[in-house]
């Protein structure tokens, strides 16, 4: 009786093991967001390769585009062509939909239309950064990188 009461322990430990890679291994699997574009008022919100973000590390997202310091803000988010949910990044918390330069904010990539909101101080090159390689929500933040 001992032996099969072993036995049977020895069973179900393995499968529940199996089991419990797999949803572990589900749980941490990482997405694609290679198709991602920075879209917004500059691209009349399509998806234009021009605006295309490349994998600069792993998980972590950018292109550049030159801007105008004139005083009006620039609406954007990082989405898909699609606008696919889970791939349609806006802010998340109101504090988060202003950014400013150097400023690290969060992302919602569940959103509708909660766009960023950048104001360039300077006329120049700016890079636009979405970090999806932390837990929890992606990080955004816009830098300088030309005048």
């Amino acid at each position: 009786m001992n032996k099969r009461r072993l036995a049977s322990l020895v069973v179900v430990s393995s499968f529940l093991s199996g089991c419990a890679t797999t949803a572990i291994e589900t749980f941490i699997q990482e997405k694609n967001y290679d198709g991602l574009y920075l879209r917004g008022v500059f691209s009349w919100w399509e998806a234009d390769e021009k605006y295309k973000l490349i994998e600069v590390s792993k998980q972590k997202y950018s292109t550049t585009i030159e801007l105008i310091a004139d005083g009006q803000p620039y609406d954007f988010k990082f989405a898909d062509a699609n606008w696919t949910p889970g791939y349609n990044c806006g802010f998340q918390d109101n504090e988060d939909q202003v950014i400013k330069v150097g400023k690290q904010v969060n992302a919602d990539c569940e959103t509708d239309d909660e766009n960023f909101r950048f104001t360039p101080t300077e006329t120049g090159t700016y890079e636009f950064v979405i970090d999806f390689s932390g837990f929890g929500s992606p990080s955004v933040v816009v830098n300088l990188i030309t005048i």
